[in-house]
């Protein structure tokens, strides 16, 4: 694919790379601790307050978690600040880390007291993964989301992994025009990689606005239907202006400034 080395990723700034992950992996391992014990313990891992125990652990996951978004955002500066010698890499990355990054901060809308808590004034159970029914209720099976009504990790999972699929794209394009041939320029992979980030980014935001509507994922109303279709549809056009316009295209033509150092 033309990337170099996994060091070629952030050749400068090294040392802040590797702090800044290994920051991220202890405070990834720490919150999987307060899981796993809270597990062992026969108690809630999230938005428990029902003892101050439970409040303190709860509070250490919060903690982490503020300090992985953190993290992850220091490695995504440093990320766009460094090209990659394939354009439609680089950007793949840019985009992915961007929307990881949404995706992530998605998940802190479930801390806040819903509105059947601030109603009955509960307080032993602060937040909530459902909007519209409670916790716990019938679920779709192997993720648990909520059949009944909307559910905000749905859109936290679906951004939080935006660095798998645009990467993967990028290299499958990189590997049909280098083994097969394909006639798909340099700029044309780009333009692909930007329209599937513009419609990735579009996914998250569809499916964050169903959950907060109280919608179960697998009970679209009109409204949610009508606005996945016309986001396919746009997606979908941009796609095949892509192939009509970039097919042939030399990647000699990229303008020189583009390019990564050392190309």
């Amino acid at each position: 694919m033309g990337t170099g080395t996994p060091d070629s990723l952030l050749s400068r700034g090294r040392r802040t790379g590797w702090w800044t992950g290994l920051v991220i992996v202890v405070a990834a391992v720490v919150e999987m601790a307060v899981i796993v014990g809270q597990v062992i313990r026969g108690r809630r891992s999230h938005f428990d307050n029902e003892t101050p125990l439970d409040e303190a652990l709860f509070s250490v996951m919060g903690t982490t978690v503020v300090v992985l978004w953190l993290g992850t955002l220091v490695l995504a500066v440093a990320l766009w600040r460094r090209p990659l010698v394939d354009r439609s890499a680089t950007w793949a990355i840019r985009l992915g880390s961007v929307i990881g990054l949404g995706g992530l901060a998605l998940g802190f809308l479930m801390t806040s007291p819903t509105d059947a808590q601030l109603a009955r004034q509960i307080t032993d159970t602060v937040g909530a993964h459902s909007v519209g029914v409670p916790d716990g209720g019938p679920h779709l099976p192997v993720t648990g989301w909520s059949a009944t009504g909307g559910d905000l990790r749905i859109a936290h999972f679906v951004g939080m992994h935006a660095l798998q699929p645009l990467p993967l794209l990028a290299l499958a394009l990189a590997f049909a025009a280098g083994r097969y041939g394909w006639a798909l320029g340099d700029n044309a992979r780009v333009r692909l990689i930007l329209v599937s980030g513009a419609g990735y980014a579009g996914l998250v935001a569809l499916t964050a606005w169903q959950a907060l509507r109280g919608q179960a994922l697998t009970s679209p109303d009109a409204l949610t239907l009508g606005a996945a279709a016309a986001l396919a549809v746009v997606v979908a056009a941009g796609v095949l202006l892509v192939l009509r316009t970039g097919r042939g295209a030399p990647a000699e033509a990229v303008p020189e400034g583009a390019r990564a150092p050392g190309r």
